[in-house]
């Protein structure tokens, strides 16, 4: 995360709204009891908590220990809110930035709570600017992240500001958890094996055999066969697999690899030694015959 503070605040509103999520609370009844009115004393307004709480659960037999346990998670709860509450924008920012980039739906939809915008307001001035805008206006995604951004920045909650670069972070916040929420299996996978690749790129160059294989690999999920057929097109025909490992993945003969591309087995074999160095695996021990 950004910072430490960042982190231990934001994942200790995280862990205690869980806690409190997981007691599967009527909270409606919680607060129809839980009035202030009629307490004279600290003691009377705990035992007015203590019977909300009951009533929250349906259990009035629940001992006084445990309704004052739950009491406590409540307080804390509302102290974590407060303290995640007043997280500087810039950190809020890149906070939802990285729970995108880690693919968190759950904690980005925490996080945008706490962001400091009227959703309503909000509501209102996307559908403002939708009536006045064309179709072509609409299919322009720069454009309307634009008008996205002015309308966060002129909706915030009462005596709050929106930056610009957290309203930014926000839309994208939104957009990503979206399409965490509605991507299949398979589009998460090729989406994640492009992240990856990306990382071992800015890690390590285009040129590193992990950051390679890993943009193979991405490549092959996205279009199963496009690697085989981009060989082809340059008259290159892979070989058929002799043998398989344990899992059933294709094993190819050095020899018959180095056949199909004009190469020394030698060669191969450098390349080979070069890439498991780098902490790939890529001569394996047949588990079994495909002929």
């Amino acid at each position: 995360m950004t910072a430490f503070n960042t982190f231990n605040t934001f994942n200790r509103l995280r862990n205690l709204t869980a806690a409190r999520d997981a007691l599967g609370a009527d909270w409606g009844r919680f607060h129809a009891v839980y009035t202030l009115t009629g307490a004279e004393s600290l003691e009377d307004l705990d035992e007015l908590g203590r019977a909300a709480i009951r009533a929250a659960l349906g259990q009035d037999d629940m001992p006084d220990a445990e309704a004052e346990r739950i009491a406590d998670l409540l307080a804390d709860c509302a102290e974590a809110e407060e303290a995640a509450d007043h997280m500087p924008a810039a950190e809020l920012a890149a906070l939802l930035g990285e729970l995108a980039a880690a693919g968190d739906a759950a904690g980005l939809r925490l996080a945008l709570l706490l962001a400091p915008y009227d959703g309503t307001a909000y509501a209102d001035r996307l559908q403002d600017m939708a009536d006045a805008a064309d179709a072509g206006e609409l299919a322009d995604r720069a454009a309307v992240r634009a008008e996205q951004v002015r309308a966060l920045m002129a909706s915030p909650k009462p005596g709050r500001v929106v930056t610009e670069e957290l309203a930014g972070a926000v839309v994208d916040a939104m957009e990503a958890w979206h399409r965490l929420k509605t991507e299949t299996p398979e589009q998460r996978a090729i989406r994640e094996a492009f992240a990856e690749a990306r990382r071992l790129i800015d890690l390590h160059g285009e040129e590193d055999p992990r950051a390679f294989a890993a943009i193979i690999r991405a490549v092959e999920l996205q279009d199963p066969g496009c690697c085989d057929r981009m060989l082809k097109a340059d008259g290159i025909t892979m070989p058929t697999p002799t043998h398989c490992t344990a899992d059933g993945e294709p094993l190819y003969s050095l020899e018959a690899v180095a056949d199909a591309l004009g190469a020394d087995v030698a060669d191969l074999e450098a390349i080979a030694e070069d890439m498991e160095a780098a902490g790939l695996t890529v001569r394996h021990q047949p588990a079994g015959s495909l002929h």
